[in-house]
């Protein structure tokens, strides 16, 4: 049980260096380096490098180490197709099955993003976002779902950190302000609107992540 603790630990630290890019992609994690720096054993760091590399955030080469993996305009293309199969799916069974209680604290929490504007805190507004879409998902009450979204979302994430630099206030109000759409939508118990609400919050995900990082592809 103890060791399984400090694996998830292990695992938790990690993990959200590397979704936040404090570990960019392609860094090279050596188990005594991280050891040092966490203060836990080699055993847990070793077998959360393996959890991660399991779930795609790490690459495990063997006799060379592991490293945090990259994210290629082909692997964005792969998940933006797996994300609008994953969150269009979920807007449609979701609507009309969320509950007033769980609309009214996601309409709340939306209203809180203004400080994290102003303070370009890059960490709250992913929380508040990644919030907002994980509510919708969990609606179905389907954990390989959440499961596939979550991971999903913490790649999707490193990205989002990465265009982040080159934002404006405008376009993290805009970002975050998409939700209302759909929450109104799915208020409303319409599945074509909140799957075209959802599309909409998608693709301006996109346009951005192009243009902030300088492809049209």
């Amino acid at each position: 049980m103890q060791n399984k603790s400090l694996r998830q630990k292990a695992y938790e630290k990690i993990k959200k260096a590397i979704v936040t890019l404090r570990f960019e992609m392609g860094k090279s994690l050596n188990e005594r380096e991280l050891s040092s720096e966490l203060k836990l054993g080699r055993t847990p760091i070793r077998e959360a490098l393996q959890q991660l590399a399991n779930e795609g955030l790490v690459v495990i080469v063997p006799r060379k180490g592991a490293y945090v993996s990259t994210v290629s305009l082909a692997d964005f293309q792969k998940m933006l197709d797996t994300r609008f199969m994953v969150e269009t799916y979920c807007a449609r069974r979701a609507a009309g099955k969320v509950s007033n209680g769980d609309l009214q604290r996601l309409r709340e929490l939306l209203k809180g993003i203004e400080p994290l504007v102003a303070g370009r805190d890059i960490d709250g507004l992913l929380t508040v976002d990644r919030q907002v879409h994980m509510a919708i998902v969990s609606c179905l009450g389907n954990e390989y779902i959440e499961q596939i979204a979550n991971q999903l979302y913490d790649r999707v994430a490193r990205l989002w950190h990465l265009s982040f630099k080159n934002m404006d206030a405008s376009d993290l109000r805009d970002r975050l302000a998409s939700h209302h759409q759909i929450l109104d939508a799915l208020d409303g118990g319409d599945a074509d609107a909140s799957e075209e609400a959802v599309k909409r919050h998608i693709d301006r995900f996109v346009e951005r992540i192009h243009r902030n990082l300088g492809s049209r592809s």
